[in-house]
């Protein structure tokens, strides 16, 4: 447990210093939301093919470790492209390739991480929790970091923090390689055939779309305002500070009230905070409901991942779990922020949030129309 912890931590870590600042790099270079949103867009189009089949090879070789330590080293290799391409034929090269592997290690780390849990007897959310707490941390420190000395050396952070994930993924136990008797066209038409999962990922896309939005598109709202820009980070700190032990009490209610149910209350929340983000023009509000970001976000991460396991056959967990991310923030990341970045320079940050909450009503509701659905179909069975 003690190495997977320490995976979260610098995985998240990594994430904290370049995920949260990627617009405002692109915006600071000259190019308008638009733009930012499309360059973004295509990160998210490259994770829909990549996520699937990085899962579906994963599947089939069993060795999470390779395969990550592959993620961990190409993706900041190919990051460094950007510090010296301005075109943008060169930038949407690059992105091809460095959204290819990064985008692949967080659900196969995930995958990896909820089975042994499940066999050594404890929650997947006890080991995500360290992602939270160094997601604070980081992006708490790289706020005032960048306010300073500005975003143009992002990349240069991730690949050194990327080299400890390296050095810790080095102590993974060795995985013995299988081959799957089932064909990757097989494991793929597999999935389809399971429709609970797909109508699961569908109702999910719509919740994690506003989320992947407010993530990219957080700092050119902050910009449009006219807030300080050092209280970015401690926005994104704020949120991922009070995951740390929502994800304890994620596993609670879970078990409490139901996944499905769990879900529910994680959408709804998201959407009271974009419609106070939406009715109001206040840093510190702003500032203060990031707190029912991070506590909808832990009620999903430590929820969804386990959901997505329930519904894995043999074989199958990695591809599940590609897939989901695949669609939720791959699929849901194109749609998102190609809208949200036309969405920003056409009528304004905040009707953009009134946009992300009925998202985000509406995933409430179908979540509660799903588990009525699956509770009628188990009792039919039944």
């Amino acid at each position: 447990m003690k190495t997977l912890a320490s995976y979260y931590f610098l995985f998240y870590l990594a994430m904290s210093v370049l995920m949260p600042y990627t617009s405002l790099y692109f915006s600071e270079r000259g190019y308008s939301s638009t733009t930012v949103g499309l360059i973004l867009s295509l990160w998210a189009l490259v994770s829909i093919v990549a996520q699937p089949i990085m899962g579906m090879i994963n599947d089939r070789i069993n060795n999470p470790r390779k395969i990550l330590m592959i993620c961990a080293i190409a993706a900041p290799v190919l990051g460094m492209g950007f510090q010296f391409v301005d075109g943008m034929v060169g930038i949407i090269v690059l992105s091809v390739f460095f959204a290819w592997f990064q985008s692949s290690a967080g659900p196969i780390g995930d995958s990896m991480a909820v089975e042994i849990a499940s066999k050594k007897g404890y929650s997947f959310g006890s080991i995500r929790l360290w992602g939270a707490l160094s997601y604070a941390i980081g992006t708490f420190a790289t706020g005032i970091i960048y306010n300073k000395f500005g975003y143009n050396n992002i990349f240069i952070y991730y690949l050194i923090i990327c080299t400890t994930v390296c050095i810790v993924i080095m102590f993974f136990p060795g995985a013995k390689v299988t081959r799957s008797k089932i064909s990757i066209y097989g494991q793929m038409g597999a999935v389809i055939r399971n429709k609970p999962f797909m109508i699961f990922v569908v109702t999910s896309m719509l919740m994690m779309m506003s989320a992947s939005i407010n993530m990219n598109f957080l700092p050119l709202y902050f910009k449009e305002m006219g807030f300080n820009k050092s209280w970015i980070g401690s926005a994104f700190a704020i949120a991922a500070l009070i995951e740390v032990p929502m994800f304890w009490v994620a596993t609670k209610l879970s078990r409490k009230i139901g996944r499905y149910q769990l879900l529910c209350v994680a959408a709804a929340i998201y959407g009271v905070q974009y419609f106070a983000m939406f009715i109001f023009s206040n840093v510190t509000l702003t500032l203060v409901v990031q707190l029912l970001n991070g506590i909808a976000y832990a009620f999903v991460a430590g929820t969804a991942v386990e959901v997505v396991q329930s519904y894995a056959t043999k074989g199958t967990n990695a591809t599940l779990q590609t897939i989901y991310a695949a669609v939720t923030a791959g699929l849901g990341g194109i749609i998102g922020n190609t809208l949200g970045g036309i969405i920003i320079d056409r009528m304004g940050g905040q009707f953009l949030y009134l946009i992300l909450f009925c998202l985000c009503i509406a995933s409430s509701l179908l979540f509660m129309v799903n588990r009525h659905h699956q509770h009628h179909q188990q009792s039919i069975s039944g």
